[in-house]
């Protein structure tokens, strides 16, 4: 027998606790939903009957029409709200310090949460007065609940659209109008979870801290999950150092990464799929699906729901690193897809690690896999592991193996750079194989010119094939060398190296469709460190990283499993999501983890270098650039010191090339000998850039070649361009002369002063003049100013950095 209780407005039935739902409850309320609807009606004022939104009973009561009018919505506007609060009510990536650091008080806070919007986005219509959602709203702050909020929605008349409160910047993140979070608390399981605690854990600790009961522990991870989603991250998923298209990659598979999925369930892709996705879409939608989930009542389906599916499942590739959205995602070849014979050749080694993974299983586990294959049981472990090997032969046999071993999906890959940073990950739905890397590196921009992988000879095979007109993977099938039987004899002594020049300066004279940070477009793909002795053909060894100076000793080819090792201990949380949560949160912390690789580098440039001139040039690679001018700056006039304050021992009688000298015979500190020596080498790429002074222009350096060996000085020159600059923005009449005056310039500063006033007849009405002149085969600039009513000019030399003044005698 059910009761329910008007007054109170609870249920109660003997098989349930008070505040569960139970089969009986819901029929009963159908019933009487059905028989006498007005029973359930209220006044708007006392809309919220219930203590805390979370529980099951209550999230439904929200789902009855009140006054007309039924919240959350039907589908349709359900999807039109979750649209406009993904559009317009993001949180900045980075948020301010004052709503994330603790310091904001929660008397500040009101209790009333009314939402913004007066006005329809849509239409335009004005919106109705603010309806009560409930007067029992709970925010979670990191020093506990405090309990007693109001939320409140609009409506839009007109078009249908609801409002609720979303305002980031009081300081707080509503999930589902129930339960409310301090971005302070938001932060802080951030910070848990990229330290490895779930967080259930880390609400356990303030539960036991402060002495308080916290909302559950799925609700605190779904409200952080919606917390994540609604905050506009960019997942650049690309290094400060190499860039957006590194040259060199590591790839490699976390098999214990693994999510619940039933492949037997998965549908057959349409017959026109030809394993091309919108990697946009899909992610939107995922992310559609964490934002909706905070306006569901229990029970309800997710009309954003993501499903695991081969036409619609897509890797995550860096918007600047892949080639547009559309991305490859070819598992549906892995269902029946006959294999040529050369790939078939190579693909014996995923079942070799396979039976590596079964011999590392208990005896109990491998006899209990037998059972469930139909295999016969008896025997000893060997033998065991010998009929599975058997039974592998059949692919449906070998799925089935590899989710007892390894999990219901394949894991999911990545490809790195030397730095650990993450490019690219792939969230493999059935077992690891070389297309999945392929997919992925199809799917970019730039083809790295060296993918190190542990099957380096099945990638290079499977990629080839499927592009036979154009190999990927060239010269020499990838090899670094033809596999000729002296070349694999050189290289098995020892004797064999092959340079990559290009690898540490770019080449000057580019390839065909090369690289744009090597300049090369040869490919190569070799084995890690760990897995270059276990082929068994012999000219892989033609695919070691020893064989190239460049790489050995420098590449780090187990940072994938260092990485690995580290995201293992989120594996207790991570492996009991649904799929379409496993990917959105792994996405998430290899997000944050980047970040975190990236602001390690960046504050160890900015120990010997200001912040203010660090910049990402074209190729997404960090570089000094020159600090922009202030206002300052420009209006300021350079102050150009005296003779005698440059000089104290200066005679009149010295001329300026002693000047000249002494000021170039000051010999450079060790580290800028070292300096100039790399940049002044004649034997590196002359097109190599060395600074970026501006957005988009860079020095190479030919440009340093030009300014120190041919004739012109660096510093000179740059003192005069400061000059120029400085005089055109102080508004004052200025001449610039042409350098092709050369009768001036063979008499040198004499001759200069001789004919200057002869040279004033054909150009009147200007106050400085700029000539170009020589001084011991060393390029300067002389600046001479006209005084108003006079003509005595006032010679000014610019070397060494310094304004120096003379006057005509």
């Amino acid at each position: 027998m059910v009761a329910f209780d008007m007054k109170k407005r609870s249920w109660h039935c003997p098989c349930a606790k008070p505040r569960l739902l139970c089969l009986h409850k819901s029929v009963a309320k159908w019933h009487l939903f059905q028989t006498d609807r007005e029973m359930f009606k209220t006044k708007e004022s006392a809309t919220d009957s219930g203590d805390a939104a979370e529980t099951n009973e209550e999230l439904q009561d929200d789902a009855i029409p009140v006054g007309g009018q039924q919240y959350p919505p039907g589908d349709n506007d359900l999807m039109r709200m979750v649209k406009y609060i993904m559009k317009n009510k993001a949180l900045p990536e980075n948020l301010p310090q004052d709503l994330v650091t603790g310091s904001q008080t929660l008397e500040d806070i009101s209790k009333d949460l009314i939402p913004k919007e007066t006005v329809c986005a849509e239409c335009g219509g004005q919106l109705n007065e603010p309806v009560l959602i409930t007067a029992r709203a709970k925010l979670v702050a990191y020093t506990g609940v405090v309990h007693g909020f109001s939320t409140y929605r609009r409506e839009c008349p007109d078009c249908g659209l609801i409002y609720r409160y979303q305002e980031w910047s009081d300081g707080i993140h509503n999930f589902n109008d129930h339960i409310l979070l301090t971005l302070h608390l938001c932060i802080y399981l951030r910070n848990s979870i990229q330290t490895h605690h779930a967080v259930s854990r880390a609400i356990e600790v303030l539960e036991k801290t402060e002495n308080q009961t916290f909302p559950s522990k799925a609700t605190m991870l779904h409200a952080y999950m919606h917390f994540e989603a609604l905050t506009a991250h960019s997942y650049p998923y690309s290094c400060y150092k190499c860039g957006y298209y590194p040259p060199v990659v590591i790839m490699d598979l976390h098999r214990k990464g693994v999510f619940n999925m039933p492949t037997s369930e998965m549908e057959t892709p349409p017959a026109d799929f030809d394993g091309r996705v919108n990697i946009k879409d899909f992610y939107d939608s995922v992310t559609s699906q964490i934002i909706c989930t905070g306006l569901l009542t229990s029970g309800r389906k997710n009309p954003f729901l993501v499903l695991p599916s081969y036409h619609n499942w897509a890797p995550w590739i860096g918007p600047k690193c892949r080639d547009g959205d559309i991305v490859f995602n070819t598992e549906h070849e892995k269902l029946h897809a006959p294999r040529q014979a050369a790939e078939m050749s190579d693909l014996q080694m995923t079942e070799e690690r396979l039976q590596d993974a079964l011999i590392n299983l208990r005896v109990d586990m491998v006899r209990k896999l037998c059972k469930q294959c139909g295999i016969d049981s008896k025997g000893s472990k060997m033998d065991l592991i010998l009929r599975l090997r058997e039974e592998m032969k059949n692919r449906s046999s070998y799925d089935k193996i590899f989710e007892k071993v390894w999990g219901a999906s394949g894991g999911w890959a990545v490809v790195m750079c030397p730095c650990a940073v993450v490019y690219s990950i792939k969230f493999n739905l059935r077992a690891e194989s070389p297309r999945d890397y392929a997919d992925i590196l199809l799917s970019w921009k730039h083809f790295p010119n060296i993918a190190i992988y542990d099957f380096a000879r099945g990638l290079a095979t499977h990629t080839n094939l499927r592009e036979p007109e154009n190999l990927s993977f060239s010269p020499h099938e990838g090899r670094l060398a033809e596999a000729s039987n002296d070349d694999v004899k050189s290289a098995a002594e020892g004797k064999l190296k092959v340079h990559l020049p290009w690898l540490k300066s770019k080449k000057k004279d580019a390839d065909t469709n090369c690289h744009p940070l090597t300049g090369s477009s040869e490919h190569y793909t070799l084995y890690d460190v760990f897995h270059e002795k276990n082929t068994k053909d012999p000219r892989d060894i033609l695919r070691r990283i020893a064989l190239v100076p460049e790489l050995a000793g420098w590449v780090n080819s187990q940072c994938a499993e260092q990485l690995f090792a580290d995201m293992r201990k989120n594996n207790y949380f991570l492996n009991t999501l649904t799929p379409s949560e496993h990917i959105f949160m792994m996405r998430n912390i290899l997000h944050h983890y980047n970040t975190q690789c990236n602001n390690k580098t960046e504050e160890s440039i900015k120990k010997v270098v200001s912040e203010d001139v660090l910049q990402l040039d074209h190729n997404g690679q960090i570089v000094m650039a020159a600090q922009p001018p202030t206002e300052a700056d420009v209006t300021t006039q350079p102050y150009c010191p005296s003779m005698s304050d440059l000089l104290p021992g200066l005679t009149p009688n010295q001329t300026s090339d002693q000047l000249n000298r002494r000021i170039w015979a000051v010999n450079p500190l060790p580290a800028q000998q070292k300096l100039l020596a790399y940049v002044l080498d004649k034997n590196k790429d002359p097109y190599e850039d060395i600074l970026s002074y501006s957005p988009g222009r860079t020095l190479t350096r030919c440009d340093f070649w030009s300014l120190a060996f041919e004739e012109v000085e660096a510093q000179i020159a740059d003192q005069c361009f400061q000059v120029i600059t400085a005089l055109g923005a102080s508004q004052v009449s200025l001449f610039l002369f042409c350098v092709v005056l050369l009768s001036l310039w063979q008499g040198g500063l004499v001759a200069l002063r001789r004919n200057f006033s002869l040279l004033m007849e054909f150009v009147t009405g200007f106050t400085q003049y700029i000539f170009p002149t020589f001084s011991k085969k060393k390029t300067v600039a002389l600046l001479v100013s006209v005084s108003s009513g006079q003509r005595r000019p006032h010679f000014q030399h610019l070397f060494g950095g310094y304004l120096v003044t003379t006057i005509s005698q």
